[in-house]
């Protein structure tokens, strides 16, 4: 019997170009973008004065994540253009949602830092996920486990922003899925270097934004702490 060739979804990629290569480039030209934004952003615009509820975060959390889901599991949502539509989509509201927390920091110079901490946190999850021994790196298990335990931290998330607005959830829900975005880069890693299960060459759209929205969380989590760490500091104390 002949085997069956895997439908290819979009544009067939160029087989010169290595697997993982596409993956990392094109995570890397969504951050890119998305760095450019925001710097554009912070120069020409002043969004501090927007002041928007914290449940904003969970909505850009499962928008974004429906949109992923659409666009790698979906036949409709896997076809160009509307692959093309979905991923600018996901990348233009998370370069948005993350500009707008970054209004609220101390200055460029934070933002800077913030950029530069997830960077190396994301680059050493890479790293982990794509050559340390199997036993020590998440598998499909705990990525299941922690899906499961993320939808009912979504389900405390709104009904705590909308009956009893503690500003605790909000953070222990959002260090949560700062933890599991470390967890999707380590296994989508494996995934990519071919640790985990076969996966076809053509599948590379998707988890090149799995990255990305990867990094977005890590983003939001590491300017939130700047923050906090700023409103807990007297800055007028070394002066």
């Amino acid at each position: 019997m002949n085997q069956i060739e895997p439908d290819i979804y979009g544009i067939p990629p160029d087989q010169t170009i290595q697997h993982g290569v596409r993956i990392y480039a094109l995570s890397v030209l969504f951050a890119v973008i998305a760095i450019f934004q925001w710097f554009l952003i912070g120069y020409l615009s002043d969004w501090g004065k927007h002041r928007m509820p914290p449940v904003r975060y969970g909505y850009w959390l499962v928008g974004t994540f429906f949109g992923i889901s659409i666009l790698s599991c979906t036949a409709f949502g896997r076809k160009y253009p509307c692959n093309m539509f979905l991923i600018a989509i996901i990348v233009e509201s998370s370069t948005l949602y993350i500009a707008l927390e970054q209004q609220n920091t101390r200055g460029v110079l934070v933002n800077i830092y913030a950029c530069l901490i997830v960077i190396s946190v994301v680059v050493a999850s890479i790293i982990y996920g794509a050559y340390f021994p199997m036993r020590f790196v998440p598998g499909d298990l705990l990525l299941s486990v922690l899906v499961a335990l993320g939808n009912v931290m979504l389900l405390v998330f709104f009904l705590n922003a909308y009956l009893f607005e503690s500003s605790s959830v909000y953070i222990v829900v959002r260090n949560y899925f700062a933890f599991v975005a470390v967890t999707m880069i380590m296994y989508t890693a494996t995934i990519i270097h071919d640790r985990q299960f076969y996966v076809p060459k053509n599948e590379y759209l998707f988890l090149s934004v799995l990255l990305f929205f990867g990094h977005m969380i890590l983003h939001e989590r590491i300017l939130a702490l700047s923050l906090k760490e700023a409103n807990r500091v007297d800055c007028n104390a070394f002066i």
